[in-house]
């Protein structure tokens, strides 16, 4: 409990410091660094594709899910299944392979801020 406390105040530091460094409220929207999961899963000699990814996650149900948008189908409030947000900031906060090279992902990996409204959104979901 205390690892995801941690990585969520990160988290909130680093998408602070995001919208802080990318210049005055207005200004164009604060793009990723990447294409969010796609970038890193599945892209030629990078992590496998999420749907690969899930074969190896215990007691996982069979998944074809290739995307974001279609992993959050299941994968909304919890408990069962826990929601993608808690899966991925743990996974993938306390994971030095995602932070160093050659990944060298960040906050901005997976999502993207609007400088003028800060909203945070991820890369690949839409909400309605």
């Amino acid at each position: 409990m205390k690892v995801v406390a941690v990585g969520l105040g990160v988290l909130v530091v680093m998408v602070g410091m995001a919208i802080w460094s990318a210049g005055p409220p207005g200004a164009a929207t604060v793009s990723a660094q990447s294409g969010g999961c796609p970038s890193c899963h599945g892209a030629a000699g990078r992590q496998p594709a999420l749907d690969a990814v899930v074969k190896t996650v215990k007691s996982h149900p069979a998944s074809a899910a290739k995307t974001v948008q279609q992993c959050a189908l299941c994968h909304t409030k919890g408990p069962t299944p826990p929601p993608f947000r808690t899966l991925l900031h743990k996974v993938h906060l306390s994971s030095a392979k995602f932070a160093g090279a050659p990944y060298k992902g960040t906050c901005l990996s997976c999502h993207t801020v609007d400088k003028a409204t800060g909203t945070v959104t991820v890369i690949g979901l839409t909400r309605p």
